[in-house]
């Protein structure tokens, strides 16, 4: 087998050939990547550092530590729980086409309600918190948007190294990209570099915890005797080799066993849960905005505010993300290959309509119902009422029986 390289319209493409046959090329720009490793080590405050200086060099700038050590913290429960809770704002909000008369193009919202735009919208909102993200066009029919390693990106430079560490690289801001690679960064290292310091202490103290905890969890158990007999000796070793549930023995005279608990001095429990539920804090505010939406919270009013503050205002930063995305590069991307044509002064927006519960709604309605006639399909298709006609209310005079003999 011969492993040769060259040079396809700025790829650098690795290809490899038989002595029977030669391979179909692939001239996808993921295709050229190689795989490698990720850094799995345990991180420490200087690791960061280190990345971050390695990010922030001018003339070689170099990501692959820094998303290494997002991808290694990436395992913590809790900041996962609360990224889910944000990116579902923005997912679960519903979405289409509207034209330039602001009317609903159901035939081409249709086309985003599928599972490619699905993937691309979850690609599309990592970029928040590992700070940008860099898809290919790799497939027309079906459409497929494969993600780019980040590793392998250097965003400031425009360049997408084959080897992470190497040198040979491709310019994806060159034209013949241009309907290719479709690029969201946010211009910052990403929400996760504000809290790596925080996930790496609670990392540590959970390990620490852990080691605490073999080594002292189980008390330690000692006989005090005054034995000297080597096969006395032993059957007390016995003894404390079988002590377990409902464990009973007979010492010799002077003996006595003794129970050394060290699992509660200084009070362990404070020093590590303390530091874990402020780490946790820490990374609740930065991702959504509060501490009572993926935790307990005291006060249901606070907890709705804090809900409110996600929805309205950090969500809807993400939704503003997405729109300007679609816009201004998915939507040219999708005409210039032929997949569909979109009509002049379409737009992809989210849908910011108040929703109202049923009781809200009828009240609404019947309040209207005193000043306006009402579509009675209307009322069937909103409240599934089985409605066949208006009903004829005769008026009753007013005055009383009396105001008959009048």
């Amino acid at each position: 087998m011969i492993t040769t390289k060259k040079y396809l319209w700025g790829l650098f493409e690795k290809s490899t050939a038989t002595a029977n046959a030669t391979k179909k090329q692939n001239t996808s720009v993921l295709s050229t990547l190689v795989q490698e490793m990720q850094d799995r080590s345990r991180a420490e405050i200087q690791t960061w550092r280190d990345a971050l200086a390695t990010a922030e060099n001018p003339d070689n700038s170099r990501l692959v530590l820094l998303q290494d050590l997002y991808d290694n913290l990436m395992t913590d429960g809790h900041l996962m729980a609360n990224i889910l809770i944000r990116k579902s704002a923005v997912t679960s909000t519903r979405f289409f086409i509207q034209d330039k008369n602001g009317e609903e193009d159901k035939e081409a919202t249709e086309l985003f309600q599928t599972e490619w735009f699905f993937t691309l919208l979850n690609n599309m909102l990592d970029s928040v918190y590992k700070g940008y993200t860099v898809v290919e066009l790799t497939s027309i029919e079906p459409i497929k948007f494969t993600e780019i390693p980040r590793r392998n990106i250097a965003p400031k430079l425009q360049r997408i190294y084959f080897e992470a560490m190497g040198e040979q690289f491709i310019n994806y801001g060159m034209p013949e990209f241009e309907n290719r690679i479709l690029e969201i960064n946010t211009n910052t290292f990403g929400l996760l570099n504000d809290i790596i310091p925080q996930l790496i202490w609670k990392r540590n103290a959970q390990q620490t915890w852990a080691d605490f905890s073999e080594k002292f969890g189980i008390p330690l158990v000692t006989v005090e005797t005054l034995e000297t007999n080597e096969k006395k000796l032993n059957e007390l070793q016995n003894t404390l080799d079988d002590l377990g549930q409902g464990a009973n023995a007979i010492l010799p005279d002077g003996s006595k066993i003794q129970i050394h608990d060290g699992s509660t001095k200084g009070d362990p429990y404070s020093v590590f849960s303390e530091q874990i539920k402020t780490a946790n804090a820490e990374i609740s505010k930065r991702i959504v905005g509060g501490t009572m939406i993926a935790d307990d919270g005291s006060s249901r009013s606070q907890s709705e505010v804090h809900e409110r503050t996600l929805n309205e205002k950090i969500a809807e930063a993400d939704r503003k993300l997405v729109e300007f995305t679609v816009n201004n590069k998915l939507m040219p991307m999708l005409i210039a290959n032929g997949l569909y044509k979109f009509k002049e002064g379409d737009k992809f927006v989210f849908d910011r309509t108040q929703e109202l519960t049923v009781k809200e709604h009828w009240e609404m309605i019947n309040q209207a119902a005193t000043y306006y006639d009402m579509d009675e399909d209307v009322l069937r298709k909103d409240f599934g009422l089985p409605i066949v006609g208006a009903k004829n209310l005769l008026s009753q005079p007013t005055g009383g029986l009396t105001a008959n003999f009048q």
